[in-house]
């Protein structure tokens, strides 16, 4: 990641402002202070990205960087300039980034990723092919955004890891908290929180009348998450249907009722 002409530029820390891009969001105290002895000891390894809004510079990756240098007493640290990005392709380069560093939570992570996805119209595999993911990577981390508010800050606070979130990413946000509770109440694994779902989905009585099918029908669409549907004839015999709308839904549908795949 070097500007132009290749160099590495020194830069006064003071000058250096975060972007509005920029995917991280969270910054632990204990991690940063643990960096900025590092940069004590050994100074900053990899140069920051930065590019020019008038007098101060815009951060395009290296923020984490920027803050523990400013902990370490710095007043300058090293940069390359890339004037030459507009501002999708400075989000992709911080993105990507944070990605290959891992150093993004859960839900900071899809959150960048929708970012991504709706400022160049991708979908979920284009997604991939320009992070250097799977398309199955993009499809789970997306579905957290389908977590209420609350379970999404137990994720990033790490009070709920990234597999208790995919699971509970498949219930209606209605049900959610409750089983986020359960998790932290009671230490569930995520092998045992599948295994509670898949005791509690419990079917409704068929019903002998033929008025009552809409009403069990609803009743089983609440209790999934997922339209569903009866089509029956008058010997009692029909199938059942339940709507979906993408693989994503059909994963999230699956978990629900408790099929693992081998």
């Amino acid at each position: 990641m070097l500007s132009a002409n290749g160099e590495v530029r020194r830069i006064a820390v003071d000058l250096i402002q975060p972007g509005e891009t920029q995917a991280r969001k969270r910054f632990e105290p204990e991690r940063l202070a643990e960096l900025a002895a590092s940069i004590r000891e050994s100074g900053i390894v990899q140069p920051l990205v930065l590019r020019r809004r008038g007098r101060v510079y815009e951060l395009l990756a290296g923020e984490r960087r920027w803050r523990a240098a400013q902990m370490a007493g710095l007043h300058e640290v090293p940069a390359v300039i890339r004037d030459d990005l507009d501002d999708d392709a400075a989000h992709v380069l911080g993105l990507i980034e944070n990605l290959q560093r891992e150093s993004l939570s859960p839900i900071e992570t899809a959150e960048g990723l929708r970012r991504l996805g709706e400022a160049f119209a991708l979908t979920h595999e284009a997604i991939g092919s320009r992070i250097g993911k799977s398309r199955a990577y993009v499809t789970n981390f997306l579905r957290l955004l389908s977590l209420a508010p609350a379970v999404r800050e137990q994720v990033d606070s790490g009070v709920l890891s990234l597999g208790h979130a995919k699971i509970l990413a498949g219930l209606p946000q209605t049900e959610q908290l409750g089983w986020a509770g359960l998790c932290a109440r009671e230490h569930l694994t995520v092998r045992a929180l599948e295994r509670r779902l898949a005791a509690a989905v419990t079917l409704p009585v068929v019903p002998a009348r033929r008025d009552e099918w809409s009403r069990l029908a609803q009743a089983l669409s609440e209790q999934l998450g997922y339209p569903a549907e009866f089509r029956n004839t008058a010997d009692d015999k029909g199938e059942l249907r339940i709507r979906f709308h993408s693989l994503d839904e059909l994963d999230g549908l699956l978990a629900r009722i408790g099929y693992k795949a081998n």
